[in-house]
Formats: C-alpha cells, structure tokens, sequence
C-alpha cells in the first residue's frame, strides 16, 4: 500500500524550515533549512517555495508516493482560512499582501513536471498559525496527548499560544480568549508579549540592574547554568513574572496541562519551577511540561490539520 507524503513548512521572517511527514512520522532526512526570501517580491517567494518543495521531496526515496498534500505555519497578520496573506509594513513578506499564497503556488507547483505528477487528486495547501500547529502536534503526538484542557506556548522572540480541548484547537468558546491568543493580555502599561519573550528576558534584566550590553538570553542562560546567582535570579522573576501575567487566562480556561516551546523553552529548567510555584501560589494547579523538540512537533501538527483534520 502507498503512502502518503505531506509536506510542512514552517515559515518564519527569516528562516524556512521544512520536511516531508509520512503517516505522522517525519523523514529525517528530509528535514531542510532554507532562507525565507521575505523581502523580495511576491513572485520570487513563490517560486522559491516552490523550489523547497522540490527540493524536500527529492530527499524522499519513494518516488511513487503521492504528495496528499502542504501545509503551512506562516507568520501573521493572515487569513488563515483562505490563504490570504495580511502582512505589510513590517519589512517581511510585505509583497504578498493581499495575495493568496495557495492558489499562487499550487498553481506554480503544477507548472512543475516533476512535482505535478505526484500529487493526489486531492492536494490541497492549508495555513495555520505557528503555535497552534506546534500546540496542535503536541496534543496528537506529544506531552499534550491525553489532556482535556491543554494551553500550549511558544516563547520566542514573541508569545505564541494556543487553546485545546481533547486534543481539538479551539479559538472560541467558555475561557477561551480571541484566538487563543494570549500576547496581548495588559501588563503594567505592556502587553503580555513585551514581557513573556526574548526582549522580556532582556527588560527584565535591565530591571534588575544586570549588564545587557552585547548579551543575549542565551548568554544569560549560560551564566544561570553555571550557577551565576545573578544569572539564576534573573530566570526565576522571568518565571515568577510570567505566572502572574497568565494565570487568570489560564484559570478561566480550567486548563488542566501546559506545554512551553520556543527558544526561550531550551532554558525552561531555570524558569519553568519558579513559574509553576508561583501558579500554585496563586491557587491555580497545572501540569506544566517543556517540549522536547518545538520544530518536530509543528511538523507533526502541520501533518495533523492537514491530512486528519476534517
């Protein structure tokens, strides 16, 4: 019996991370970097995305499975139900506002002998938010699986979220905020994304008096790692800090898991602890995990909403 091969993008401004996902197992293999090609114009993206398609099922060795389809984390604004992309005047993919991205490329990828030949009669190109589809592969395939209510996270250069019941993306609903999403919640004259975040990390330690000067977060993790106290203060107020932004939203919801991804995940042991004692602190209990592999799991999901959603 063939398999079916869908294939996943994960689209950021700067970086396009992409492979192919068999029956919910990704290709090794096949898992690619490319860059985003965000500032050139709308024509260029397309071929280039094109292009990684090719390039991702050429490091398949099962030329005759079909292609059942592609699916996209693609950065917002967007219209994720029509495929239409919102974004302008933030330097990246500005040229492709307004335009809808699947049409344009499943047109360019059937324009293309050695691609069009190996689509199903039912290919299809989906879009969705990043962190619903990292949240959505952690619910089908990782920490999340089993969870009646799971709220999952990506701490980056910004505050991804998304809100789950029985393993099901909601963004509506009893406790459920616009969405899902939770960066904008107001805090102290910011919004929950200024504070839960790299440059979060990095205000927070301007606060407490730390040299910021040509330091990243990384840097500070390496310090906290090594048991500079300064270091490891510093990641236990961003925990402690982030328990109090979100636990109303998170108590609302009745959430009974929550699954933290992201770059700022890679150092959850130095704030997860503070944060899930000062959740209990303030009368609220939930299970609280770090993602193993934030990239695999929004392959995983992408895999997930695109080939078992309905």
């Amino acid at each position: 019996m063939k398999q079916r091969i869908l294939l996943a993008f994960d689209v950021g401004g700067t970086q396009i991370k992409a492979a192919a996902v068999v029956e919910g197992a990704i290709v090794e293999a096949s898992v690619s970097q490319y860059e985003s090609y965000a500032e050139r114009n709308a024509g260029e993206i397309i071929a280039h995305l094109a292009d990684i398609a090719v390039d991702v099922l050429g490091k398949v060795d099962r030329d005759e499975w079909p292609v059942a389809g592609l699916g996209m984390a693609f950065p917002g604004p967007f219209d994720y139900g029509r495929g239409v992309c919102l974004i302008r005047g933030l330097k990246k993919f500005d040229s492709l506002y307004g335009l809808s991205i699947g049409t344009l490329l499943e047109k360019e990828l059937r324009s293309r002998d050695n691609v069009k030949r190996r689509l199903s009669p039912s290919f299809g190109i989906r879009f969705e938010n990043d962190a619903a589809l990292f949240g959505l592969g952690e619910a089908t395939y990782g920490d999340a699986r089993g969870s009646a209510k799971c709220v999952c996270l990506t701490i980056g250069t910004g505050l991804g979220s998304c809100f789950l019941e029985y393993g099901r993306l909601v963004k509506e609903g009893e406790g459920v905020p616009d969405q899902g999403w939770l960066y904008n919640i107001p805090y102290q004259g910011q919004m929950a994304d200024d504070c839960i975040s790299k440059r979060g990390v990095l205000q927070l330690a301007e606060e407490m008096g730390l040299e910021t000067q040509g330091r990243d977060v990384h840097d500070f993790a390496s310090l906290a790692e090594s048991g500079d106290p300064d270091a490891v203060r510093l990641f236990v107020a961003f925990g402690k800090r982030m328990a109090s932004i979100l636990t109303p939203a998170l108590r609302r919801f009745g959430a009974d898991s929550i699954v933290i991804g992201g770059q700022i995940a890679k150092s959850g042991s130095l704030f997860v602890p503070a944060f899930q004692e000062e959740m209990t602190r303030l009368g609220f209990v939930a299970k609280v995990k770090v993602s193993r592999h934030t990239l695999f799991s929004t392959l995983k999901g992408i895999y997930a909403f695109v080939v078992k959603e309905p």
